[in-house]
């Protein structure tokens, strides 16, 4: 009973996780006539094409791929990020970046190895949704930060 209890809070964590971590910018409008707040989502474009995918199907091995599908679009970002940071930085600075970028992959493998165990101890599909959900969003976080460390220099 304890393993079922303790799966189910794990995938309930880790769709919260997914569903407040999707967003990419939020802007919060005031109405000034009724002083409502309206706010309004504006998605990353990889988040879109997850979402989009995602609210197609409800079969779990699908709503997977969709997840995999942002997370190669993710790899497909980081690497362009890295290829422009090349561009800009020095050489001494992109070494740095280098050795930065090495360290994350590392930390990736392992922390993708600890969710594995993390979700093995979980039955049914659903905890493999977590699992690429928990994935994307290690994924998006580096391509994110990579592309504030340019846009320091398009400022």
């Amino acid at each position: 009973m304890k393993i079922i209890i303790a799966g189910l809070f794990i995938v309930l964590v880790g769709i919260a996780t997914i569903s407040s971590c999707n967003a990419f910018e939020i802007n919060n409008y005031t109405n000034n006539q009724n002083n409502q707040n309206i706010i309004i989502e504006v998605l990353d474009p990889i988040d879109k094409i997850e979402q989009d995918c995602i609210s197609k199907t409800a079969d779990t091995q699908e709503i997977n791929k969709c997840s995999q599908k942002a997370q190669e679009l993710w790899k497909k970002d980081i690497n362009k990020n890295l290829a422009e940071l090349k561009k800009i930085l020095s050489s001494e600075d992109y070494k740095k970046l280098q050795l930065s970028q090495s360290s994350w992959e590392n930390y990736i493998d392992k922390e993708y190895g600890f969710i594995n165990s993390l979700t093995s101890y979980t039955q049914g599909t659903m905890h493999f949704n977590t699992r690429e959900g928990w994935r994307t969003e290690i994924l998006k976080q580096r391509a994110l930060i990579l592309r504030e460390y340019l846009n320091i220099f398009k400022r």
